[in-house]
């Protein structure tokens, strides 16, 4: 998915397995304010909360698919290492650092199948005390990391911009908020799913909605699955090269008052003969400073001010801490399924979750 040409080497997405049919927002159109690909982008955002960004011809597009296929090798590099070097640089509070391959647990309480290594935003540009123990492969090329992190967190920021339209907030709302400036817990986090045995195939990174605000993900490998609103089929997500997948996480439903929508989401084994190779991924997610109040926004004309508030004055910081604590034990996994607050739970049948046929 990074690049037009990435995928010339990968076995091919099978045509054979249900997938989902997202928008493809073009990144450039939206930055030059055409007002059909913005409608566009709110529509996709209030209903499944998840679309194609068309990075391609956008001013800084294919630099920022270079740099992304750049990290890939540097992660791949990480990854391939023997597993006593990795356990060298143990997870953190901060999220910085590796967590093995099992250090979560999925929905039927047996251990995750992904391995994951995190940078936190504040470390990468010097925010806050920064720590050096960092990987020697991921230390040489820290000048690539940050330029990536700047420029995936500048597309968020765009889609900030078209979202605070919409919701009829004033100018830059979203975009303040999640100011580079500010100390927050964001982060861009390497991920790797190494092939599984066919006869013992289990979900690799359980169901969930994002606790963040906006994700920007890269992949060139099948494997993620949405489900769809008021569904109880999971549908995967074919890569298109040239795009990133963006998907809301659940701070923004909370603030919009349900407007907008963060949607379930899993990551299994790639579908059909990609199944065989490893499975690498790049996200950034953006998050709100921990201070910053998850109260529903009191302006605008959009977000409804009538109904309770869906979580009350609780700090992002405390909202964060208990999402968190729930995804790594396996559970809290299906709070924005119908586009509202954390407060609304759908039942799910675990074994259809846990299902990767």
């Amino acid at each position: 998915m990074p690049s037009i040409n990435s995928s010339s080497d990968t076995p091919a997405f099978p045509g054979d397995v249900p997938t989902i049919d997202l928008p493809r927002i073009d990144l450039k159109k939206l930055s030059s304010g055409d007002k059909a690909e913005s409608n566009a982008l709110f529509k996709t955002c209030t209903e499944t909360g998840f679309f194609l960004l068309d990075l391609k011809v956008a001013d800084g597009g294919n630099d920022l698919l270079k740099e992304v296929e750049d990290a890939f090798q540097v992660s791949k590099s990480f990854f391939t290492s023997p597993e006593e070097d990795k356990c060298k640089f143990p997870l953190l509070p901060s999220n910085l650092g590796y967590k093995q391959m099992g250090g979560t647990k999925i929905e039927d309480g047996s251990p995750d199948r992904c391995e994951i290594y995190g940078f936190p935003q504040d470390d990468l540009l010097g925010l806050g005390e920064s720590n050096n123990r960092i990987p020697p492969v991921f230390d040489s090329n820290r000048a690539l990391l940050i330029s990536c992190l700047r420029r995936m967190h500048s597309v968020a920021e765009t889609i900030c911009r078209h979202l605070d339209a919409h919701l009829d907030l004033p100018r830059d709302t979203f975009e303040a908020i999640h100011s580079l400036d500010k100390a927050s817990p964001s982060s861009m986090r390497f991920l790797h799913m190494p092939p599984q045995e066919p006869s013992n195939l289990k979900t690799s990174l359980m169901g969930h909605t994002d606790n963040g605000s906006i994700t920007v993900l890269f992949n060139i490998i099948g494997g993620l699955q949405i489900l769809p609103p008021h569904s109880c089929e999971w549908k995967y997500v074919r890569p298109k090269p040239g795009c990133a997948i963006i998907n809301l996480g659940d701070t923004m439903v909370q603030w919009s008052g349900g407007v907008l929508r963060s949607n379930m989401h899993r990551v299994v084994p790639p579908p059909g003969a990609q199944a065989a190779s490893d499975r690498y991924s790049l996200a950034y997610v953006l998050k709100p400073p921990k201070e910053q109040s998850m109260s529903r926004l009191k302006m605008g004309r959009v977000i409804p001010q009538e109904e309770e508030d869906f979580v009350g004055d609780c700090t992002y910081g405390e909202f964060h801490s208990k999402k968190a604590a729930g995804v790594r034990e396996g559970k809290n996994l299906a709070d924005n399924q119908e586009g509202k607050g954390t407060n609304v739970k759908i039942q799910i049948d675990p074994q259809q979750l846990v299902s990767v046929a």
